[in-house]
């Protein structure tokens, strides 16, 4: 370990000293309400026997909520495709950071998913294709490019200089027109000359001049114009004549340019995409195979399976069968007639009798008459495969073979012509540098499409895509190490390549170099899927996260064990912590601390047996400690058998042969398996040993025995199949996934125990036979839970609930059946009790019964004995499910009962996966159980363990991938373990050393070592030394200048600095978006396709950063229907609450909802519809989205004609696509009849076959007399029928009026849901006078528009002032309403403030069934209450609508939803937090931050408030200035150190803050006033306000007092309507209050807000302002232009002729980057100057518009002097702060308060000044400014006050809703309101002149001004 490291590793004991996961009551699955602390930053190894809670532990509590935690602090939105784990069994969980898992899992099972596709190589692979592959020409091999003006301007000037050229375009010219009037049309154009005419086929062809000049005297612009006119006039085709010296007219030759791709024949290529290259894309995959690579067709190897039989012996083999022997007749019939001998061997017959005989003959006419063929005769069949037979007989038959089309290449053949790379980079990667090595090399891969020679192609330059997948990942890392392109790349190219790099040097560290990209990840062993999940985690370099980790050591070589160490190690040295399961004892030595669980599997688990240091765990009293001490081994009891051999080592027994094999790496070995024996492979990782044993051998023995399989791994021949009569590849897929699985069942020893049930005389007297108890099927088991013996309670988004059946108790069979008992030697036992046995208990009550002990005794041969026989398989551990299959096997082998010649042979792939030392002691005397019952063990195996108990090891290696395949040794494993040469024997003979070790070592004096959690404080730490920190450099983002900074990790660190210097750059795009990004990329692709993380920022590293979590401002608040509750998700999880356990009652009587039977239905209906025509109808689609195309199918199989969806009849034979993202009911026409006692019984059969299709709800329809009208008027599908559907329901049903109710859903308490919102106000709760259902609503462009025009429609149809009539303002419908919990209805709920929901959650009671149901509703419910609570808002009601929030409550409530996670280790981020806070909220916000530092978090936070700075515990200062001139570090510290340092402006304003006030107060005229009275809306408590005109008036008060009510919603809202009414002469009407007074006296009214000026990058401040229309006439004006001919519109980057094409006038191009985010870069025509170049090439006074464009304010002010209508707005933009800023910057690029200064200079730009030097305004403007000192610096607040003042001093009146104190000290007139928030606010606490508020005693805001102004004196 260098110096460096070993400083940070004693620097990070030190900072993590004392930091642990604290886990309280641990109760998941069979955990003992476990209690420990886990250390943070050290490396965790937990063990136990299998079974005995790790994994319980581990990832279902551990890492379940780590990942839960972090994963909640994405939106809702996000969090549905993030597969939130689920909250477990635990009492208390502290200090757990956020959890990424690395397991042995892969849920992704098709053959298209890769390697490649896995680890998203192949994504970067198509980008890295797609931008810089070269295209060459299938038939030639020359490359094919396309011209551009650059590129042909390139070229140009590499030729002589001294050349005259000409420049032409082509015009054909058409059959109805003469060449005259061609020329005529061209001479309107300008274009006099034609260079030269061409005759082709009868069409002329005139090549027309262009341009003409000597390249040494031209410049590049008029080649370039010249060019790119040339092409786009030539339909992009030009020509470059070379002149000859002595006549100008004659070329001496031609160069001729395409803008397409086009090959010499002129076939056209299309330009790549990233789709090209991708096999998962309809655009790239091959046609036939999509892109599989392979299709499923006829394999012959099946058909023809034994190739030493003759036609005559029956080589054929489906036709030997008595239903095809007549084919086989015809063979013998035919063949003599062609030549074709049938007593030859199939192997030796000559080929074009082979082809015959497949083929059939070449003129085949009749089937009776002429020889058919094999193919044929199963074209044949395909025909008829709608037969059940024939396809079971075509399944036998059939295999994935390579498809024809590609050959395997997946590809169209069209993406295999582009090659990426140089000659030397092919070489590089194809031929091993290394002259010794045994490396093979490689040849380019010939494309089926390619008709060139082989010399040409080895000849080519660079590699194809599919060559790349065809090489080992070391040598593909090798070839993109290698790469480089001329002209360096952009940084699109760079970030792919960056990406591709660090891919591939990732998985060779973790030794996964041998693979290739295209091998199909099903294939991938456990351990090889775990690394390369470990080299994602490796990619992220994430620190303080936990990674769990599942048996990383599974399927690696003892010699390869180092590498997962060091990488665990490295993790762990990046601040990480990790815990991992896991049995090897060199990962146990490796890791800091030791978790042994035990002591014994089961519920005899569950308990902490050793917990502390590891190395001190050789010494403890357990289990493990035995084994890792020696006193115990494994292998004890096992002895090898060796099988027999001559003397010179040959075996002579039974046994396998392999010859030749030479799939993927195997070298053409040769290698004997002796059967009977137990048989180990081994090998270093990657030598060859699976796909010796699967692919070659396995699946030649399926070939052999005529079974279907995949195309068997290349080899000579395999001898010896006809000594074994199966063969099993036991895998570790799962063996059940329902409940209903259990070990019993599996082993087939409950058939046996039905039976002797069935047996029993009272069974056979009630005639119960076997079937009645089963709990499968039958009438035996429970019909309420269907013999599971759980009721499964769905909770949507929260985890399923299982409840123990209350019908049953779980017992899964009915009462009745559970009478019976079976009298046993341990007494009489029920059906249900022999399923609480276990397997033990079972063996002595059973003892007598031979059979049933038989085939239980397998069971506890393998460890099993204390499971149950009931236990479902899904709660199996890993390791016990592993066991339990080979229990399944040593089941059938004791039905045999004695040693067979010829057995089974079984192959085993890592059977010691999850299985202890103890285990596998076990697993080992079941092996040898197996081998004495006459079968074959072959196990591929790197447990040393199994090896030294094996009879026979092969080794492979010597090393992996290309230098594997050999056979290292063979022999028993005393001879492998002697062998020197050999990796295993080294690994054997150093287990065997360490055994001996050990030994000596137990001898010691005996010591008593405590279970502790604590430290090692022997550590002899340095007592000073560098903190753990964020690390960032060169950081180059947006105006970042190359900075370096340090951020410490678990400190409170402010950034501040001038407003747009950089500051949110640093903390949002850098810090928060790197570390967002690499938590995701521990993720599914899919899942990021969802969350879509940001792109790398430009930085060169950044190292130790945390996930991270961002907490941002918003400016929108949500919509009407958006409340308290919704916000905080609250709601969601009380609808849940209120579906599983509130009570419905009927809504026209109160009467509680019952169940309601079939008789009771139908007696209604003949009550309510007598002498009616009336349809039923079963409900199957209930307001769902989609197409329902199969239920069509599945009903019109059925039968039935038509299906009614939204009240239209459609056809089912002619389905129409119904809109897929529209909300359907579909229902199922039963039958129609008329309603009468005659028709009772048809009544009744119908409804109860409508029940049982709508699942007990049916619906009727009357009277049909409607419908029978409007079909019979034309309309086919009777959609305008006026139909009364009513619902009925056997569950739901109102035993008064008889009324039925569907199915509670939570969407019926969805205020955006039709199902539950109020059909009067559609769940806005307010009076709306018109409305609009969304399928009516007009369709409106997508994006912002679509927002803005549905708001405005939403406004004017909306009285906010009053309630809704039906619902009284509760927002649902009344059958919603009447659904109660605990006597409340949802409604109810959202009525109480949060305290007072508090109180109600925590006083009711529930029983046990609703405790378990409400678990986790009730724990989200009850966290979230309480963080509203800590962040002050404990009275705020949970149906506040949200659009009635003030700016701070928003601001809490966001930050509540996020604090709640309760994670640590995250780096919070967050942007200006005390936005809308009044300055006593703002330290109770300060508070909460604070206790989440305390817990270990990071806080970033972006703020220019004085008190947050003052809290901080580091600074950082960004400046100087803003825009061009910030971006650099001024301070950074302590705040002293700040205020200290002279270059920090922050520093200089809190050394020496404004002095106030900047101007005198102004005299206040109390008879010009705008009067509010009684004011009354939300919270306001009938207040009367006056705003003094011609002021400076600030309305302030604590958060949620009613400001923004007061000042937007009722004085601006009230002064709009009644100026406009006022000139339309109509009577003002006034909303939220009584009365308006003073409003003549204002023109207009104007509210200056933080919203965007525009929302396309081409909007800006030139544009907004207007100052750009007298910029491009000054522009028109110039000589340039005149003599051009370009007029104003010239200059617009907007539309016309004069903006650049290639990016339509944005300066930016965007790159769409597929998966990963995209990259915008500088346009290369122009660029980034938005203009063409004919444009750019007016200059007035040396500047071209694209430069005016790209000028900052600062510039622009000194070039426009003398033009005073742009200067003046210019200079404006100077003095607020702005003169930053670019006159182009595109508005989304703008923040908030960047864009309401904006808006503040144009509306200063509308005053005039008079003769006395004072602004005047032309008219009396009261301008009304909500919060304008948001995300502005103390010295942009300073520019900001005078701007206000420069407003005031026009002749306007300015309105200020405001906390910053510099803004109230500047006030001339101030309204306090208060004196709390919420229902305790509403009240002027005091208004008047600043100096009356400051003695008012009551209001909080004289208190914290009073505070403010002394600290300035």
């Amino acid at each position: 370990m260098s110096e460096q490291d070993s400083l940070y590793l004693a620097t990070a004991m030190r900072h993590f000293a004392g930091k642990h996961i604290a886990i309280r009551g641990a109760r998941q699955n069979n955990l003992k309400n476990l209690s420990l602390d886990i250390p943070l930053n050290q490396i965790v190894v937990v063990t136990g026997v299998s079974g005995s809670g790790k994994s319980s532990l581990v990832f279902d509590t551990l890492y379940a909520e780590g990942q839960r935690r972090y994963v909640e602090t994405f939106s809702p939105y996000a969090r549905q495709f993030l597969d939130r784990m689920d909250r477990p069994q635990v009492d208390k969980i502290e200090g757990v950071p956020p959890a990424i898992a690395i397991d042995q899992t892969n849920p992704v099972r098709t053959s298209r998913s890769t390697v490649g596709t896995m680890t998203e190589i192949n994504d970067h692979l198509k980008l890295l294709f797609a931008r810089f592959a070269s295209l060459f020409d299938p038939v030639s091999g020359k490359p094919i490019k396309r011209d551009t003006p650059a590129s042909v301007l390139r070229e140009l000037r590499q030729r002589p200089q001294t050349e005259r050229v000409a420049v032409s375009f082509s015009v054909s010219i058409p059959k109805n027109f003469t060449e005259a009037e061609i020329e005529q049309y061209l001479s309107a154009q300008g274009y006099s000359k034609v260079f030269a005419r061409q005759m082709s086929e009868n069409t002329l062809t005139l090549l027309v001049l262009q341009d003409r000049f000597r390249l040494s005297s031209v410049e590049d612009t008029r080649i370039l114009e010249a060019v790119e006119t040339a092409l786009r006039l030539g339909h992009h085709r030009a020509q470059v004549h070379i002149l000859s010296e002595e006549d100008s007219s004659v070329p001496v030759k031609t160069l001729h340019y395409c803008e397409k791709l086009e090959s010499e024949e002129g076939v056209e290529y299309a330009l790549p995409n990233p789709s090209t290259f991708s096999f998962n894309s309809p655009l790239g995959a091959c046609e036939t195979c999509k892109g599989f690579g392979r299709v499923i067709g006829l394999d012959l190897n099946l058909v023809i399976p034994d190739e030493n039989k003759t036609l005559a012996q029956g080589a054929i083999k489906p036709w030997q069968t008595a239903a095809w022997k007549e084919c086989q007749d015809e063979l013998m019939r035919h063949a003599p007639h062609f030549g074709v001998p049938v007593d030859v061997p199939w192997k030796l017959l000559a080929p074009e009798h082979k082809e015959w005989v497949i083929q059939g003959q070449e003129k085949f006419k009749k089937w009776e008459q002429d020889w058919f063929g094999i193919r044929r005769f199963f074209d044949y069949l395909e025909s008829k495969a709608y037969k059940m037979h024939i396809r079971v007989l075509l399944s036998k038959y059939r295999a994935y073979t390579p498809c024809t089309s590609c050959g395997g290449e997946r590809l169209k053949g069209e993406a295999l012509l582009w090659r990426v790379g140089r000659f030397e980079d092919a070489e590089r990667a194809l031929h091993s540098e290394d002259k010794l090595s045994e490396k093979k090399s490689y040849r380019k891969y010939r494309p089926v499409i390619v008709k060139f020679s082989d010399e040409i192609l080895q000849a080519l330059p660079g590699l194809t895509i599919h060559d790349l997948m065809l090489l080992p990942i070391e040598r593909v890392k090798a070839f993109i190490e290698g790469l480089h392109f001329e002209g360096g790349l952009d940084e699109a190219g760079t970030l792919v390549l960056q990406e591709l790099r660090a891919r591939l040097e990732y998985l060779c560290e973790v030794g996964l170099g041998y693979l290739t990209l295209d091998r199909q990840s099903r294939t991938l062993s456990g351990g090889e899927v775990q690394r390369i999940n470990l080299c994602t985690a490796l990619g992220t370099s994430l620190t303080n996260t936990l990674f769990v980790l599942d048996e990383p050591s599974i399927g690696l070589h003892p010699r390869d064990m180092n590498r997962i160490i060091q990488v665990m190690q490295r993790l762990r040295n990046a601040g990480n912590s990790l815990v991992v399961v896991e049995h090897d004892p060199l990962v146990m030595q490796a890791a800091d601390q030791l978790l042994d669980i035990g002591p014994g599997p089961g519920e005899r688990g569950g308990q902490i047996v050793y917990y502390g240091d590891a190395k001190q765990a050789l010494f403890a009293d357990t289990l493990t400690a035995q084994y890792l001490s020696g006193k115990k081994r494994a292998d004890a009891l096992m002895t090898p058998r060796p099988p027999r051999r001559t003397e010179q080592g040959v075996l002579t027994g039974p046994k396998l042969r392999v010859e030749n094999a030479t799939e993927h790496n195997l070298k053409g070995i040769s290698v004997e398996f002796p059967l009977q024996h137990f048989l180990v492979v081994t090998g270093v990782s990657g030598s060859g040993k699976s796909t010796l044993m699967d692919e070659v051998l396995y699946r030649s023995l399926l070939r052999a025995k005529g079974k279907p399989t995949e195309t068997p791994g290349k080899c000579a021949a395999v001898h010896g199949v006809e000594l074994i009569d199966d063969m099993v590849l036991v895998d570790q897929t799962p063996i059940g996934k329902t409940t209903r699985s259990n070990p019993v069942s599996y082993i087939g020893a409950w058939d046996i125990v039905r039976n002797r049930f069935a047996a029993l005389p009272e069974a056979k007297q009630r005639g119960y036979t076997a079937g009645t108890f089963s709990f499968n099927a039958g009438d035996g088991r429970c019909p309420s839970c269907n013999g599971s013996g759980f009721e499964h309670i769905e909770m949507q988004f929260l985890s399923d609930v299982y409840l123990r059946c209350a019908d049953c108790d779980g017992s899964r069979f009915r009462t009745e059946v559970r009478e019976l008992k079976l009298p046993t030697l341990s007494g009489e036992f029920s059906v249900s009790d022999v399923l609480e046995l276990t397997v033990s208990q079972a063996l002595s009550a059973f003892a007598s019964d031979q059979d049933l002990c038989r085939v239980l005794q397998p069971l506890s041969d393998v460890g099993l004995e204390y499971v149950k026989l009931g236990q479902a398989v899904p709660t199996l551990s890993g390791g016990e499910a592993q066991r339990l299959k080979l229990a399944g096997f040593l089941a059938e082998a004791a039905h045999i009962k004695t040693p067979r010649t010829r057995g089974t042979l079984y192959l085993f792939d890592e059977p010691t996966t999850g299985l202890h030392f103890d285990d596998i002691a076990r697993l080992l005397g079941a092996f040898r159980k197996l081998i004495a019952a006459g079968h074959s063990l072959m196990v591929i195996e790197h447990n040393l363990d199994v090896m030294r108990a094996a009879d026979w090891i092969i080794d492979m290696g010597p090393q992996g991938g290309e230098g594997g395949g050999k056979i290292v040794c063979v022999g028993t494993p005393v001879e492998v373990a002697a062998h020197l040469s050999s990796a295993t024997g080294v690994a054997l003979r150093e287990y065997e050393a360490s055994y001996a070790a050990a030994g000596l070592r137990v001898q010691e004096p005996a010591h008593q070592y405590v279970v502790s959690n604590k430290q090692d404080t022997s550590l002899n730490l340095p007592a000073e030394g560098i903190p753990l920190q964020i690390q960032i450099r060169k950081a180059r983002e947006h105006n970042l200048k190359n900075m370096d900074v340090d951020i410490p990790l678990d400190r409170f660190t402010v950034i501040t600095g001038p407003s747009g210097s950089g500051k949110s750059t640093l903390a949002f795009d850098i810090v928060f978006n790197e570390g967002q990004r690499r938590y995701l990329e521990s993720l599914n692709a899919y899942a990021r396709s969802i969350v879509q993380p940001a792109g790398k920022p430009d930085v060169d590293a950044i190292f130790g950063i945390p996930p991270t979590v961002a907490i941002e401002q918003r400016t929108s608040r949500g919509g009407r229907k958006s409340t308290v509750a919704t916000v905080t998700e609250l709601h969601h999880f009380l609808r849940l609450m209120y579906v599983k356990l509130g009570m419905q009652y009927c809504p026209k009587d109160g009467t509680a909802i019952v169940p309601q039977s079939l008789e009771a239905i139908t007696a209604q209906i003949l009550k309510d519809y007598p002498g009616q025509h009336i349809g039923v109808l079963a409900p199957l689609v209930l307001q769902r989205k989609g197409y329902y195309t199969d239920l069509a199918k599945w009903a019109h199989a059925k039968g039935h004609t038509h299906l009614r969806v939204d009240g239209s009849f459609l056809p089912t034979a002619r389905w129409p696509r119904l809109d897929r993202f529209k909300e359907h009911t579909i229902e199922l026409p039963i039958a129609d009849l008329i309603v009468n006692q005659r028709n009772e019984r048809p009544l009744r059969d119908t409804l109860a076959k409508a029940l049982e299709y709508g699942k007990g709800v049916v619906h009727v329809l009357a009277p049909l007399e409607r419908l029978t009208a409007v079909l019979s008027q034309g309309d086919a599908l009777g959609a305008s029928a006026q139909l009364e559907t009513r619902v009925f329901s056997v569950k739901r049903a109102c035993p008064t009026c008889g009324t039925s109710f569907p199915e509670l859903d939570p969407r019926m308490f969805s205020y955006n849901s039709k199902l539950g919102w109020c059909t009067a106000c559609q769940g806005t709760g307010l009076l709306t006078t018109q409305l609009v259902a969304d399928e009516d609503r007009p369709e409106v462009k997508e994006g912002r528009e679509q927002k803005l025009e549905q708001e405005a429609q939403e406004t004017s149809e909306v009285d906010h002032t009053q309630p809704c009539n039906a619902c009284q303002g509760q927002r649902l419908n009344p059958s919603s309403l009447s659904v109660r919990f605990q006597g409340h209805s949802i409604a109810d709920i959202g009525a109480m403030s949060v305290g007072q929901a508090q109180s109600f959650f925590n006083s009711f009671k529930l029983n046990a069934r609703e405790t378990e149901v409400s678990r986790d509703a009730l724990l989200e419910i009850k966290g979230r209450l309480e963080f509203l609570k800590e962040v002050g808002l404990a009275y705020l009601t949970l149906d506040r609508a949200a659009p009635t929030l003030s700016g701070g409550e928003a601001q809490r409530i966001r930050l509540a939803a996020q604090l709640g996670s309760n994670l640590q280790g995250v780096c919070y981020v967050l942007d200006e937090p005390t936005i809308g806070l009044h300055p006593r909220d703002n330290r109770i916000l300060l508070d909460a931050l604070s206790r989440l530092e305390k817990k270990g978090n990071t806080l970033i936070v972006v703020e220019h408030d004085e008190d947050t700075i003052a809290r901080a515990q580091h600074v950082i200062d960004i400046g100087p200035g803003a825009g061009v001139r910030g971006g650099r570090i001024m301070a950074q510290g302590t705040v002293a150190e700040l205020r200290a340092n002279p270059d920090s402006l922050t520093g200089r304003y809190l050394a020496h803050p404004l002095k106030h006030p900047l101007q005198a107060p102004r005299k206040i005229d109390l008879q010009r006033t705008l009067k509010v009275e009684g004011a009354h809306l939300h919270n306001l408590q009938n207040v009367n306000g006056i705003i003094p005109l011609g002021t400076l008036t600030v309305v302030t008060g604590v958060s949620g007092s009613g400001k923004s009510t007061f000042a937007r919603d009722v004085m601006l809202t009230n002064l709009k309507s009644a100026i406009a009414q006022a000139s339309a002469g109509t009577v003002p009407t006034w909303s939220g209050c009584t009365r308006l007074d003073g409003f003549t006296q204002i023109s207009r009214v104007l509210e200056v807000d933080q919203t965007p000026i525009g929302k396309t990058p081409r909007s800006c401040p030139a544009t907004y302002i207007g100052f750009w229309d007298n910029i491009r006439k000054l522009f028109a004006d110039t000589f340039d232009a005149r003599s051009r001919g370009f007029e104003a519109g010239r200059f617009s980057f907007n539309a016309g002729k004069g903006r650049c094409e290639s990016c339509e006038g944005q300066g930016m191009r965007t790159i769409e980057m597929s998966f990963l985010p995209n990259v915008k870069v500088i346009c290369e025509a122009c660029g980034g100057k938005r203009f063409n170049s004919a444009t750019l090439e007016v200059l007035m006074r040396g500047k071209s518009i694209g430069d005016v464009l790209n000028m900052d304010v600062d510039t622009a002010v000194e070039y426009f002097a003398s033009s005073p209508s742009i200067a003046h707005p210019l200079t404006l933009m100077q003095e607020v702060g702005l003169g930053y800023l670019t006159l182009g910057q595109p508005s989304p690029t703008l923040s908030g308060g960047e864009a309401q200064r904006i808006k503040l200079v144009t509306e200063l730009a509308k005053a005039r000044t008079d003769k006395t030097g004072f602004l005047k305004a032309l008219q009396h403007t009261l301008y009304v400014l909500d919060e304008p000192t948001v995300g502005l610096h103390m010295a942009d607040v300073e520019k900001l006050i005078r701007v206000i003042h420069r407003l005031v001093d026009a002749g306007n009146t300015v309105l200020v809703i405001e906390h910053n104190l510099d803004i109230l000290a500047e006030a001339d007139w101030m309204i306090d309101l208060g004196p709390e928030g919420g229902g305790q606010g509403g009240q002027i606490v005091a208004q008047g002149p600043l100096v009356e508020i400051l003695k008012n005693e009551k209001s909080h805001t004289a208190h914290v001004l009073r505070e403010f102004l002394l600290r300035q004196t």
